[in-house]
């Protein structure tokens, strides 16, 4: 297992990977995804086996509003700001339970930390909420959340410290 940048010929498995992933929401498009790579291609991760097939995928960006980006929207610009936003991960269905989550999380973390960024904030989908606070992500109590990332979606933060 490895986590390594993403390289064009992994986005085939990721957005396969992002098809299997999601029930309560539609998946993105490929563009959509892209875009958060072209962004800030040093926070976005692929999770490979020793063949080259992606386990999973997380991707991240700089974001500086107060409430979350609306989903199937490419991101046009980032500014400069100090936190991250998670946007994405999946893991695929036949690779759970092996820590591909966690690790990716970690690898995150530790580019957060290396970059000077505060924060990471990201939206909680499908109930995921509990698997974001056992990473020590805590609940944005009021905050607005757009109706593209269905019904129980709750914004989340974790403070990052260097």
């Amino acid at each position: 297992m490895d986590i390594k940048l993403i390289a064009d010929n992994n986005w085939n498995d990721i957005l396969a990977i992002q098809a299997k992933a999601y029930h309560e929401v539609d998946s993105e498009t490929l563009d959509v995804l892209k875009s958060k790579q072209t962004a800030s291609p040093e926070t976005c991760f692929v999770c490979v086996s020793e063949q080259n097939e992606a386990l999973g995928y997380l991707l991240a960006h700089p974001w500086g509003e107060s409430e979350p980006p609306k989903l199937f929207v490419p991101l046009l610009d980032t500014i400069n700001s100090q936190t991250l936003y998670l946007h994405d991960m999946a893991v695929s269905p036949y690779s759970k339970g092996q820590g591909i989550g966690r690790a990716m999380v970690a690898k995150l973390i530790e580019v957060a930390k290396a970059k000077g960024f505060k924060r990471i904030t990201l939206v909680a989908i499908q109930g995921a909420d509990s698997f974001w606070s056992s990473l020590g992500f805590k609940l944005i109590v009021g905050a607005n959340i757009s109706s593209t990332y269905g019904e129980n979606a709750v914004f989340m933060e974790m403070e990052v410290v260097a």
